[in-house]
Order: structure tokens, then sequence, then C-alpha cells
């Protein structure tokens, strides 16, 4: 491709400040890598530095977010929806199901490989699908909910049969890498809207800011060190904020 020398090198063995510099810098803008770092001692130290980086951000958002839920009229901040899960249903999202799927939906294309857009353009063609059903009678709601697993099970067939094959990467991808992460990340963080109650206060938009802080984390968790990497952070995550209920 034209601008293979235009790509930034992958990031690898850093120390910490050096690490924090360069998670700084993609946050202003998201820059393409074409591989994550090998998997290894310098990885694993990444993964725990972002992760502690993500959950002091996340507290951080959690608790000014509570203050001004207390501080505006009748209370900014929606209520989380209560959950009507058994526990071990409920874990199991959180710690499996929710990592997984949303690390395939949200980053796992950013490789850029032509294989894995699209999968990620079925993958959202499938959740489109899922919220619409949400907002319509069972008699319409059931049969595009179904239709919306289908979509997801071709695409994985068809990703299966292409990702060897359809490994290019387009030039339009490289060259608006940080318009297509920062959009992948707010819908990331919109995504969210559906943990909580109704909003009732324009400030309610901010109750997705930590998983929206988190979303960027996690790109640059998935572009650095890998999609495996991302799964364990976004694991990771959940167990400390689920165990310690940090909520308002």
């Amino acid at each position: 491709m034209g601008e293979g020398d235009a790509r930034p090198r992958v990031a690898g063995a850093m120390g910490w400040r050096e690490r924090l510099t360069d998670v700084a810098r993609f946050a202003r803008r998201p820059t393409y890598a074409p591989q994550p770092m090998a998997w290894g001692r310098e990885a694993a130290l990444a993964l725990l530095l972002l992760l502690a980086l993500d959950l002091a951000f996340g507290l951080l958002a959690v608790k000014a977010l509570a203050l001004l839920g207390r501080a505006g009229s009748g209370g900014a901040m929606p209520a989380l929806v209560d959950s009507d899960l058994a526990p071990v249903v409920y874990w199991l999202e959180a710690l499996i199901v929710a990592p997984v799927l949303e690390e395939l939906l949200f980053r796992g294309w950013l490789t850029g490989r032509t294989a894995a857009l699209q999968f990620g353009a079925w993958g959202m063609a499938a959740m489109a699908m899922l919220l619409v059903s949400l907002n319509l009678p069972a008699k319409y709601a059931d049969p595009l909910s179904n239709g919306a697993v289908i979509v997801v099970i071709a695409a994985l067939i068809q990703w299966g049969r292409t990702r060897e094959r359809d490994t290019s990467v387009p030039a339009w991808f490289i060259r608006h890498f940080h318009w297509i992460v920062w959009g992948s990340t707010l819908l990331f963080g919109a995504i969210h809207f559906g943990n909580f109650e109704r909003l009732t206060h324009p400030l309610g938009i901010l109750v997705v800011l930590p998983q929206t802080i988190g979303g960027l984390l996690l790109a640059y968790t998935r572009t650095r060190l890998g999609l495996g990497a991302a799964i364990a952070h976004h694991a990771a995550f959940n167990v400390v904020f689920l165990a310690g209920d940090y909520s308002w």
C-alpha cells in the first residue's frame, strides 16, 4: 500500500512514563498500528498499566457523576436498571459474554483488514436490528432479533472463510483512523445508556462517561497489545467495578 511508510511503528518496550505519554498521544489523535506487539513480559506490564489507568479514570468519573447527581435538581444522573438475572448469569455475562462480544463488535476490526471490516459492518447491522427490536411489539421484535442472530452467524462464517485471504488494509482506513476510533468509542459509550433508567436531565448524558473513556483506552489496548489483551482488560475492569459496586 502506498501509505505503508507513513504508519507509526508498533509500540513496543516502553517505560511506564513513556507508555503513559503514548496513551495520551493516542487519546488526542488515535494512530493506526499494523500489528500489536508480541506477547510477553513487556506486554503484560503494559496491560496492567492500562487497566490501572482505566480503573482510576473510571472511579474518578463515577465519583464526579455521583456528586453531580446529588447537586442536580431531583438528581441529574439516572439510576442503574435493576437486573433480574440470576447472580451466576449476571457474572457470566459481565465477565465473558460482554467482554468478548463487545470487543469483537467495537474493536475487533481495528486491524483494518478487509475481512475484519466486513465482519464489523455485519456486526453493527445486527446490533442495529437488536436495538430496533427493543422498541417494537413482540410479533415484530422476535423475528427481527432472530434475524440479528442469523446475521451474526453468517458474518462469523464469512469471516472464517475470508480472514486468511482478505488481509489488505484500505488506504482510507489508515487515513481516517482517528475518526473511526473516536466514532466507535462514542457508540460504545452510547450503548451503555441501556444500563440506566430513562434520562430526565440534560446532564444525564454524562452517565456513560466512564464507559466512553474506557472505550478509548480499550482501543489503545486492542491496537497495541491485541484483541485477547483487550478482552482481558475489559473483563478485569468489570470484575473490579462489579465487586466494588461503584455506582451512585
